[in-house]
């Protein structure tokens, strides 16, 4: 082998290992990316989890509310103005709002 091949093959192994070593370092930065984003992943889904069961113990007291409404309602007693339940309407729908939001 002349010396000008081997200077051409020193050049060439220093472009694979070059490129080796960027390969290298592209594929840990990712999996340190990756690791990242699966924690991310399960700490949105026990928030979500939490969120899911809020919410069900709102639509339950919501549920129980509205029961024990339509039963004093059916005993012809009015234990609300027209103006409270306004109130209470609007109260309503900035809680849905704010659970809206949080899905």
């Amino acid at each position: 082998m002349s010396e000008r091949d081997a200077r051409t093959l020193d050049t060439s192994l220093e472009h694979v290992w070059e490129k080796i070593r960027r390969v290298s370092d592209a594929l840990l930065r990712l999996r340190e990316e990756n690791k990242a984003l699966k924690e991310r992943v399960a700490t949105l889904e026990a928030e979500d989890a939490q969120l899911q069961n809020e919410l069900q113990k709102q639509r339950q007291d919501a549920e129980r509310l509205q029961k024990e409404f339509t039963k004093l309602q059916s005993n012809g007693s009015s234990f609300v103005t027209p103006e409270e339940k306004e109130e209470l309407k609007t109260k309503l729908k900035v809680l849905i709002s704010k659970i809206n939001a949080r899905l």
